[in-house]
């Protein structure tokens, strides 16, 4: 299913009409990172801001390294006017992925209502009965209930799957979009 969705969402990358070995380079540094996060059993990248937009620098400079390996810190071979255009590219192409079946129904989820349960998560955590809890090793017990509750459970497994391959294609996808652009942007000028 997980292949399925990632062919469907993916697309296969544009090379240009004819590549170089630093193209060829550049793609199989784009495969490894998709890869990653589509078949890896545990992927470790979280899905956050922070994440997110680490994952797009490792991925531009390394890129960028493929075309200028003699540089220091090759990522600075391109313009603001470059940056702005790979920026705004790298946009619109996301927002219309967000338009696909799999993605769009989660678009539209406000990120105050994000927030808002991250800070009760983090109150909730930090509760004195929850730290009691944690520190007389109880939240195992309750953990062991959960599962064997949650075990018999398809909307539990339902809700996970779907998180799951949500974020694994949104991953796979950055990494695709990020790197089909990089590939543009510093390729161009070698």
């Amino acid at each position: 299913m997980l292949r399925l969705l990632a062919d469907e969402a993916g697309g296969a990358i544009q090379l240009p009409p004819e590549p170089r070995p630093e193209d060829q380079a550049a793609l199989e540094i784009i495969k490894t990172y998709r890869d990653g996060y589509l078949w890896n059993r545990w992927p470790e990248t979280t899905l956050s801001f922070i994440a997110i937009n680490d994952l797009s620098l490792e991925i531009v400079k390394e890129i960028a390294g493929v075309y200028f390996p003699e540089e220091g810190r090759p990522e600075l071979r391109a313009s603001l006017a470059d940056l702005v255009a790979f920026h705004n590219r790298v946009g619109c192409r996301l927002a219309a992925w967000l338009e696909t079946a799999p993605i769009r129904p989660f678009k539209d989820v406000e990120l105050a209502t994000i927030i808002r349960y991250y800070d009760l998560y983090q109150t909730l955590r930090k509760h004195p009965v929850s730290q009691f809890i944690k520190r007389h090793r109880l939240h195992k017990a309750a953990k062991w209930g959960w599962a064997a509750f949650n075990y018999n459970s398809p909307f539990y497994w339902g809700r996970r799957a779907a998180y799951e391959v949500g974020r694994r294609l949104l991953l796979a996808r950055l990494a695709d979009l990020v790197g089909e652009e990089a590939m543009q942007l510093y390729g161009r000028r070698g």
